[in-house]
């Protein structure tokens, strides 16, 4: 930790940064994000395998934005997000310094995208064995249990919306689901309204989610949102071959097409 924090107040020292996105422990003894804007406050910053929050989705933020040079302690599911964000052009306004701490607690300071790239493409998680297992049993259902089993599942969402607000890939200024003229979805929470509304956002992040898993683990009344973007990345890597948060370059694969596609709406 001390190598950690050593690090970090040698990033303010010497003007590289002026604002840590970070880790500190809670009164849970959880790790929660911290932001730490001068070296004297370092020594509440820490990393360990409990820090599972996304911390890119903090840099959306206006109030992030204005401190200039920021710096984000970066945990993989952090890491793929950079790289997604970065191939979505959202960083064209950001001076940012990515650290991670890898398996050997070394500290790692990359010095641009393109060694975040490298790095998550030799460290690039696969699936969490829950999800998978989650998963098959659904597939083994038929098609009118797992109906079931999903109205069952949003029937209880309070439209809290805490599923896009920790989701680093729902960056857009306005949601659908904030605009009243028209209503495109019902903003009560009930049955139907739910259901378009997790349809909607799932489709917006195919191709896109980074399988960081914040949204299901973040939902109050704890449905599984995230499993229906798990998924649609194994469908998408079946099918195209793509990863998403694992290239700078290349579009996702539900923003592009081929001339010679042999469905005939595309033409």
């Amino acid at each position: 930790m001390k190598l950690l924090q050593n690090k970090v107040a040698e990033l303010f020292e010497n003007g590289t940064i002026n604002l840590m996105i970070g880790f500190k422990e809670a009164l849970t003894k959880q790790p929660v994000p911290c932001f730490i804007e001068k070296a004297s406050e370092i020594e509440q910053l820490i990393y360990t395998k409990d820090c599972k929050n996304n911390l890119s989705v903090y840099l959306h933020k206006p109030e992030v934005k204005q401190a200039g040079k920021i710096g984000i302690l970066a945990n993989i599911a952090t890491l793929r997000a950079l790289v997604q964000l970065t191939s979505e052009n959202q960083f064209w306004d950001i001076e940012k310094t990515v650290l991670t701490v890898n398996d050997k607690e070394e500290v790692i300071v990359f010095s641009d995208m393109e060694e975040v790239e490298a790095y998550v493409q030799a460290n690039f998680p696969e699936f969490s064995e829950e999800d998978l297992k989650l998963l098959d049993y659904l597939e083994s259902l038929s098609r009118e249990d797992r109906w079931k089993y999903w109205t069952e599942q949003f029937s209880a969402c309070i439209k809290c919306y805490a599923c896009r607000a920790v989701c680093p890939m729902c960056y857009c200024p306005q949601c659908t689901v904030e605009c009243n003229q028209p209503q495109w979805i019902k903003t009560s929470a009930q049955t139907t309204g739910n259901l378009e509304w997790h349809i909607m956002r799932a489709m917006h992040l195919a191709g896109r989610c980074i399988n960081c898993g914040e949204c299901g683990r973040i939902c109050p009344v704890g449905i599984p949102v995230h499993l229906l973007t798990v998924k649609m990345n194994q469908d998408l890597f079946k099918e195209f071959g793509t990863k998403s948060g694992f290239a700078l370059k290349g579009d996702y694969a539900l923003n592009s097409f081929k001339p010679d596609d042999k469905e005939g709406f595309i033409k």
